[in-house]
């Protein structure tokens, strides 16, 4: 639900609301990056919950309110990641600024994992560009070109928790794996095992028992199979129907990314119908992340439709690796983008109106979290934070 070089500080941080306050923000993107190097970051709530009430419903002595929220910038929605405590002002409860409450927010990339899957189109044209005897050197030859490019986009975004799954598309009905797991796993972190698969473009055999002949291109179909193929990862998933991320008693938070790369566009069967469900489908998978990467010749806004959390363009061959590096980049931040904030408001019952004020001096970020709490009225708890 997007991008990428930089250092990410991943920390827990404690702290105590107090009176300070700030507002220096800046603007701009850094000269080689689309990270930003400052402006407003936006909070979105991913879930609520309490620790005052146990599984069983009976109310504890002790406890606090938890929300998880993810960071993000309001200029692209990029994730924004290693927000330290010095970070985080002033708090008011209904309006009026308080200091008796208590606040701890943590970082912490065990909460997320994210299981990415790379869409790769395999039609007739880059087929034709791996039969060059030269495809495996030319830089700019296309086979080359998502060979290498796949790869750094690989070795970038993949750790142990960002793993993937490489398929590819082409006429066929369905979407192929490229890479699969011996032992039946849907995702891997065997950057080596997921490289190694995409050289399979440079071997004529391979090539011609699975790529020659299918030469259109399903980019629709793809889509929407890449839904169905992301949903088998997660039990708690029923295609074809709406599905949320999670309750807020979670610890741990499972999110999924589909990035779909193309230098061409939809020509296959019944456009206008399957182009439709495609599109009525995306909003259903509220885990799911679209991105879209087109090179050449693409439908733009076919594509931006379809990468509904980001849509990068390669005018050129040769300039495909970037456009994977600064997706490479803001995948990178996204599963430290997250914060738990657990919480011990002064206020002890009744609706709260939250707001935390955020000031990053150093990187010049700022933002507030803002939330609607309700309050369990008529009782006395202790604060375990």
């Amino acid at each position: 639900m997007n991008a990428y070089r930089y250092l990410f500080i991943i920390m827990i941080v404690l702290f105590s609301g107090c009176n300070r306050s700030g507002s220096d923000t800046g603007t701009g993107l850094s000269e080689n990056s689309i990270i930003p190097n400052g402006g407003k970051v936006l909070f979105d709530v991913i879930s609520k919950s309490n620790t005052l009430v146990d599984l069983s419903g009976n109310f504890r002595d002790s406890g606090h309110y938890s929300m998880v929220y993810q960071a993000k910038t309001e200029n692209g929605l990029i994730p924004v990641s290693g927000l330290s405590n010095d970070s985080f002002y002033t708090m008011y409860e209904n309006k009026q600024l308080v200091n008796e409450s208590k606040l701890k927010v943590s970082q912490d990339s065990k909460t997320v994992s994210n299981k990415i899957l790379l869409l790769l189109d395999f039609s007739g044209s880059i087929v034709d560009d791996c039969k060059d005897v030269n495809a495996s050197s030319n830089p700019e030859n296309l086979c080359y070109q998502i060979v290498n490019s796949s790869k750094n986009f690989i070795d970038q975004i993949v750790t142990s928790n960002q793993t993937m799954a490489i398929y590819y598309f082409n006429s066929k009905r369905k979407i192929q794996p490229l890479w699969q797991s011996p032992n039946g796993t849907y995702t891997t972190a065997d950057t080596n095992s997921l490289k190694a698969s995409l050289d399979k473009l440079y071997d004529a055999a391979w090539r011609e028992q699975n790529l020659e002949g299918y030469n259109s291109t399903n980019l629709y179909g793809a889509v929407i199979d890449s839904t169905s193929v992301v949903c088998r990862w997660f039990d708690d998933c029923v295609e074809g129907q709406s599905s949320s991320i999670g309750d807020g008693n979670q610890q741990k938070y499972d999110f999924a990314t589909i990035v779909i790369f193309t230098d061409g566009r939809h020509t296959v069967g019944d456009a206008v119908a399957k182009k439709s469900e495609m599109l009525s489908l995306l909003p259903l998978y509220k885990r799911n992340y679209y991105y879209t990467i087109g090179l050449g010749d693409v439908d733009d806004a076919v594509l931006k439709a379809i990468g509904q959390s980001g849509f990068l363009k390669a005018t050129q061959t040769d300039r495909l690796d970037e456009e994977f590096n600064k997706l490479g980049e803001k995948l990178s931040a996204f599963a430290n983008s997250f914060y738990k904030m657990d919480y011990c408001p002064a206020q002890q019952g009744g609706l709260l109106d939250l707001r935390v004020h955020m000031d990053d001096k150093e990187r010049r970020f700022g933002g507030d979290i803002e939330e609607s709490v309700k309050l369990l009225d008529g009782i006395d708890f202790r604060c375990d934070l």
